[in-house]
């Protein structure tokens, strides 16, 4: 038994077709083994970016592009087996569409696979075509602004603004290049004390303040180097003055008011040192003609010092407030022996009527002014240059009216008022003062003095 079976393998073994009957089973045996532990199999992948090659044509022919939003990312299918596509991720498929195979506004998209691709059987998009939307290429300008963020440390605000590059060239779909309203870079301040120096990105901005997509802009500069001043603050005194003359029979009384007493001021530290108070000149502020009290709106910013400036400059408007009141009448009954004589006529001498009496006056003014006038403490002058002369430039001695002029604090007026003078022939040296004695009568010519008059000779 035992040596038959050993004839029967031995038979088996030197038998060529038999043992390639063998390893043919043997390889049938290892794919079905295979077939069932690492099968063929399908399996999605998604959000794979879509980029683009050759998009300067685009450019070159004056037209700006942008890929729909289905067509920035795909989803594709992909063939392989198991082991395979255990190993994979959506990393290692790259899609692009080629831009100088534009078909009207769709191109066709290419996916490779960056690893495995020897093994990979197929790989299906689940769209063949991205879609472009095309536009007019435009082109603008624009200047850099500097804005900050942030509040600086209490006692400080922030000063000049500068930027290393200031104005940013932009390119790209009308579409888009027409939302910007301004570029701008923005610079953090809070709790600063000091000027800052620092590199920011340029941001571009909407009408409403929102930031617009650049993806698919083209930009000169990217960024800028920016430079903020940290100004101190000073709180100083706000003064007014005004210029004019009210309407008859009103009066300014002097008390001019501003809206504010006091404003917050900055600019650099030697300049502000030197500033103490802000006025509001004259020249801003006119009552001429006005019968009530004057409010004028004043700007006080184009009357601050070169090189300062407000804090805040929304609040650079200041109403200025001229007081006035009805002017009041009042009679004076001056002493004649307060005023002095002028312009006596050559070779004459004068002499008041009365110079022991009084004359009288209307005054007009604030009562508050005419309340503090004391009629024996008013000086004046007895003009007399009216005295009308012959064809030979004589003067007829007589009585003639001479006009009184009177010292009067600033907002009080006088009426009209004379004296009479009596101008007789004389001789002697001049006088003016009006206060002849007896040793002027003796050197000056024969006087005539009495108990109530005054005499002034004039050679």
């Amino acid at each position: 038994m035992i040596q038959t079976m050993r004839e029967f393998g031995k038979k088996l073994t030197s038998n060529p077709g038999i043992k390639l009957l063998s390893l043919l089973f043997a390889f049938l045996l290892w794919l079905v083994v295979v077939s069932i532990d690492n099968p063929v199999m399908t399996l999605p992948f998604t959000s794979i970016p879509v980029t683009i090659e050759n998009a300067s044509v685009m450019e070159e022919s004056g037209k700006a592009f942008e890929l729909s939003d289905s067509s920035r990312m795909i989803s594709i299918s992909v063939r392989a087996e198991r082991s395979v596509l255990s190993e994979l991720s959506r990393d290692n498929f790259k899609a692009t569409i080629d831009m100088t195979e534009l078909e009207g506004n769709r191109v066709p998209i290419e996916v490779k696979a960056t690893r495995y691709a020897d093994r990979i059987q197929s790989i299906t998009p689940r769209q063949e075509y991205a879609t472009v939307m095309i536009e007019d290429l435009k082109e603008s300008q624009y200047k850099i602004q500097v804005e900050t963020t942030g509040d600086v440390a209490d006692g400080y605000t922030v000063g000049s603004k500068s930027l290393t590059t200031n104005v940013v060239r932009i390119s790209g779909p009308e579409s888009v290049v027409s939302e910007i309203a301004k570029a701008v870079v923005r610079v953090n301040v809070s709790g600063m004390t000091s000027e800052i120096h620092t590199t920011e990105p340029v941001v571009l901005l909407n009408e409403k303040g929102e930031p617009v997509d650049t993806s698919a802009l083209t930009m000169s500069v990217k960024e800028s180097s920016a430079t903020v001043d940290i100004w101190e603050v000073k709180t100083v005194s706000l003064t007014a003055a005004y210029t004019g003359t009210p309407a008859s029979g009103y009066s300014a009384t002097g008390n001019v008011e501003t809206s504010v007493k006091t404003i917050d001021i900055t600019g650099d530290s030697k300049t502000l040192s030197s500033v103490q108070s802000v006025s509001i000149p004259e020249s801003a502020v006119d009552i001429t003609g006005a019968t009530g009290d004057v409010t004028v709106t004043v700007d006080i910013s184009r009357y601050l010092p070169s090189g300062i400036y407000l804090v805040d400059s929304s609040k650079s408007e200041v109403a200025v407030t001229v007081k006035l009141e009805a002017a009041q009448n009042k009679t004076l009954n001056v002493p004649i022996s307060n005023l002095t004589l002028e312009n006596v006529p050559e070779g004459m001498t004068a002499s008041f009527q009365n110079a022991a009496g009084v004359f009288t006056v209307d005054v007009q003014g604030l009562s508050s002014v005419l309340n503090t006038l004391v009629p024996s403490g008013i000086t004046g002058t007895a003009d007399l240059s009216g005295v009308s002369t012959d064809s030979e430039g004589n003067v007829t001695p007589e009585l003639y009216d001479a006009n009184v002029v009177l010292s009067l604090p600033g907002g009080v007026t006088q009426g009209n008022a004379t004296v009479k003078v009596l101008l007789q022939k004389g001789d002697g040296d001049t006088s003016d003062n009006g206060d002849s004695d007896e040793s002027n009568s003796d050197q000056h010519g024969e006087t005539e003095k009495t108990d109530d008059s005054q005499t002034v000779a004039r050679d």
